[in-house]
């Protein structure tokens, strides 16, 4: 079926010699219009009623001349400055799934084009797996944004219960769930919250090794870590992730520093890379090496409502864009940092592959 090319739902300013179109905050496409007939050209387009075969009689009727060939080249070229959606792509839903991820389609319109649609975005969702590690603060309220989102699948693994404690900052459990097991009152939650949705699997487990997160991990499209134990967690889910060949992402809060990141083992560095830099640093500074620890920092739980929610919004985003590859990852091999007490400051550092790391060279010598 031929294709109707519409307008997102954009600003256009109009200027004597030319036109404006304004979509994203940081983006502006500046277009040639002296005669007026690229303002007429999307004044058609934003009602999407025509294919490219018919913008020539509705051009017409604006009072220009017009062929086939140059509306296709002039619709080509809008499309390649993301300005067009499909008018009929969310047909291809019934009126409940509409219904139900309309803020999610209109999400994935500013990423979508005449190629790829929302709905497109909105089935790669839905047909993602996802393997999850911890249902606490931050794992609790991940599972909420991904099930908002429709993924298809989650595979939930945790082995605590519901305390009263944890009522301050993890969502999805009530008064009725303390001593509860929380994968089984997650997922309790996810069925009532939106049914149909997304599957969970409640796993009741403690994370030992590599095996433990490989068996897992079989079949998943993603991973996301939001536990801190074993004290080595991220190095075992990188390299189950190297051996399963998907991607992860990591986050947390140390002292008043919120942190996230993720790795595409084969595609970035990896977490491992990350280790031996450090030790690489460390070692060409002596004093480093010498330092005693006098007292070690107690494990204290400071991650309140808000900070959970903004850990799992980030979290949650980044792994919309594996899931759907919207654009890219923002966090692959990229440290990113919220320092809470020093004015909501942020900060990003990369890291480069280290030459020592055998995973990134193994997945080098495949490719």
């Amino acid at each position: 079926m031929p294709v109707r090319p519409r307008l997102k739902p954009i600003s256009v300013v109009r200027r004597p010699s030319e036109v404006i179109l304004v979509g994203r905050a940081l983006e502006a496409t500046y277009l040639d219009d002296a005669d007026g007939s690229v303002t007429a050209l999307l004044q058609v387009l934003s009602r999407g009623e025509h294919t490219v075969a018919e913008l020539p009689d509705a051009m017409r009727g604006h009072g220009f001349e017009v062929t086939e060939a140059e509306m296709a080249g002039a619709v080509e070229a809008l499309d390649e400055v993301g300005v067009l959606l499909r008018a009929d792509a969310d047909a291809g839903l019934d009126p409940a799934t509409r219904r139900r991820h309309e803020s999610n389609l209109r999400f994935y319109d500013l990423f979508a084009g005449l190629d790829r649609s929302a709905v497109d975005y909105h089935r790669d969702m839905a047909a993602a797996d996802v393997l999850l590690l911890g249902a606490g603060g931050m794992g609790s309220g991940v599972l909420q944004a991904l099930v908002g989102l429709g993924v298809g699948r989650v595979r939930l693994v945790d082995f605590d219960v519901v305390e009263e404690k944890n009522l301050a900052r993890q969502f999805a459990y009530g008064r009725d769930d303390i001593g509860r097991r929380k994968v089984e009152a997650a997922r309790d939650w996810v069925a009532r919250y939106s049914p149909g949705t997304t599957v969970v699997e409640a796993v009741d487990e403690r994370i030992t090794d590599v095996a433990d997160l490989r068996r897992l991990g079989a079949g998943a499209s993603l991973v996301i870590c939001a536990i801190d134990s074993p004290n080595d967690v991220h190095l075992l889910v990188n390299e189950a992730c190297f051996a399963l060949g998907v991607p992860y992402i990591a986050a947390g809060l140390q002292y008043s520093t919120m942190f996230y990141w993720s790795v595409e083992p084969g595609v970035s560095a990896c977490r491992l890379c990350l280790e031996l830099d450090r030790e690489d640093e460390s070692g060409g500074i002596p004093e480093l090496l010498d330092r005693s620890v006098v007292l070690p920092a107690g494990r204290v739980n400071r991650a309140t409502g808000p900070i959970a929610q903004l850990l799992a919004g980030y979290v949650t985003l980044e792994a919309g864009r594996y899931l759907t590859r919207t654009d890219p990852p923002v966090a692959a091999a990229v440290y990113h940092t919220v320092e809470l007490a020093d004015g909501m400051r942020t900060t990003r550092a990369e890291w480069a592959r280290n030459p020592r790391c055998p995973l990134c060279a193994g997945a080098e010598e495949a490719r």
